[in-house]
């Protein structure tokens, strides 16, 4: 079933397709909200994806971004996009080698995707490997706030929807001190907070 949830004022350019369960969309949303931009809300039901979909990304996947008119899809390409066009509550360094590391962290992110959904399949050694992803990046933060250093960045929304979702694959974010921190860091951030509200 197809719903359009209108969450601010009518008239807004932007519009997200966007699945309330989707990590993905999370990332996009948390951006949106840490910006504290007015945005309306289409959303898809993941089970019974709308036609129309397709056409607003050949991959028929969410989210997609319509900025009055201008159609995006890719949640890391979003986050880029809106720093890029709303700098305002900046989400990303101003010195280019500090910008290069919060992308490489984006690309490292996909090493711990790889491993959740692998666990969520139950794949042989897949536990494992996550264990050690999760390792690795409690390690980062045992000695920063957030993942890119001192200041909350684009990597940290990157991130945060799958260390949020760790329960549904029998891990125990407490386990590692300094992710757990971290987390509860974000948790105190109002968009983290209602998201949080929407995980079962």
């Amino acid at each position: 079933m197809l719903t359009t949830v209108l969450l601010y004022s009518a008239g807004v350019s932007l519009t997200l397709y966007s699945a309330i369960e989707c990590p993905f969309c999370v990332r996009t949303r948390l951006v949106l909200d840490g910006k504290r931009l007015a945005y309306d809300v289409v959303e898809i039901d993941l089970r019974d994806k709308p036609a129309f979909l397709r056409e607003l990304n050949p991959r028929n996947r969410v989210p997609v971004l319509d900025d009055d008119g201008a159609i995006l899809y890719e949640s890391e390409a979003l986050n880029e996009y809106l720093e890029e066009t709303r700098p305002e509550i900046p989400m990303m360094p101003s010195d280019p080698v500090e910008r290069a590391r919060v992308r490489m962290l984006m690309r490292r992110f996909d090493d711990l995707s790889d491993a959740y959904y692998a666990a969520r399949r139950d794949e042989p050694g897949a536990r494992e490997q996550l264990d050690a992803e999760l390792a690795w990046l409690d390690r980062l933060l045992a000695g920063r706030p957030y993942l890119a250093g001192d200041r909350y960045t684009l990597a940290d929304p990157g991130w945060w929807p799958w260390i949020a979702r760790m329960h549904r694959v029998g891990v125990d974010v407490a386990r590692f001190a300094g992710l757990a921190a971290w987390s509860d860091r974000l948790a105190e951030r109002p968009e983290y907070a209602a998201e949080l509200s929407l995980l079962a």
